[in-house]
C-alpha cells in the first residue's frame, strides 16, 4: 500500500518534503477582500409614458458608448426603415461614456423627439 502517493504527496497532513503549509509560506496570513462592494443610492424614476403609435414620430436611437452598443442600435434603425417607414429614426450618440449624464441629449431629444431608445448590445 501506498501511503501518500495520492493527493499529491500528503503524509499525515504534511507534503513529502515533512513542511505544513503554513511552514512553507513562511507562517504569513495573507487577507482575503471583498469584491463586491457597496452598490450607491439611487432614486428611482419612472418610465415615460407609452406612445399609442410611433406612426409619423421620431424616434432617437441613443448609443450610451457600452460595448458594440452602435452596431446594435444600428440594426434597429435598419428595422424600422424596413418593416416601419413612417417612423423616422436619429442615431445619436451620448456625448461620454454611459456612467455619465448627459443633459444636452436629453434636451435636445425631449424638444425634437417622440421618443427614445437607449441600447446596449453585445
Amino acid at each position: 500500500m501506498l501511503i501518500g502517493s495520492h493527493r499529491g504527496g500528503l503524509q499525515n497532513g504534511k507534503r513529502s518534503s515533512g513542511k505544513s503549509r503554513s511552514e512553507r509560506w513562511g507562517g504569513n496570513k495573507i487577507t482575503v477582500m471583498n469584491p463586491v462592494g457597496y452598490p450607491p443610492k439611487i432614486t428611482p424614476k419612472p418610465m415615460a409614458p407609452r406612445l399609442e403609435s410611433l406612426d409619423g414620430k421620431t424616434l432617437y436611437l441613443v448609443d450610451p458608448r457600452f460595448d458594440d452598443s452602435g452596431l446594435f442600435l444600428r440594426q434597429v434603425q435598419d428595422w424600422f426603415a424596413d418593416h416601419m417607414p413612417s417612423v423616422t429614426t436619429k442615431f445619436v450618440e451620448m456625448s461620454s461614456v454611459y456612467t455619465k449624464d448627459d443633459p444636452k441629449t436629453w434636451e435636445m431629444i425631449k424638444a425634437n423627439g417622440d421618443g427614445a431608445i437607449i441600447g446596449v448590445g453585445h
